[in-house]
């Protein structure tokens, strides 16, 4: 394929443009985006993709899996806590994260086979 290819001339094709707009204006579209708003980088999205496998998991661990330190792995915690995606309870000294979000963890589980996350 030749690389060089471009546009000579600036040309709007206005029905195109149009119809892409309304799209990304639908309720599905901006759910969409709004799931990918929540999970902007791959660290989130292994953080999830962990809990959905363990369904929870304390920051120690995590921050195993994702070799990082428990101060970075924390902020990206606590990043998807207050976005609502995670939730977090205490059993002694230890917080456990899990996935709070329905609609995300659905969004996820239907890209994955059953048998790829479930324990």
């Amino acid at each position: 394929m030749n690389k060089n290819i471009e546009c000579q001339i600036i040309s709007v094709h206005e029905g195109k443009v149009e119809d892409a707009q309304n799209f990304l204006r639908e309720t599905p579209s901006e759910d969409l985006m709004a799931i990918f708003h929540k999970v902007c980088d791959s660290n989130k999205v292994k953080i999830i993709l962990s809990l959905l496998k363990t369904k929870e998991m304390c920051v120690c661990d995590i921050s195993i899996i994702l070799n990082m330190t428990i101060a970075s792995t924390s902020h990206h915690l606590r990043l998807l806590y207050k976005n609502d995606v995670l939730d977090k309870y205490r059993k002694g000294k230890m917080v456990y994260y899990f996935i709070k979000d329905e609609e995300i963890k659905n969004f996820f589980e239907t890209n994955l086979t059953k048998e790829s996350y479930q324990a």
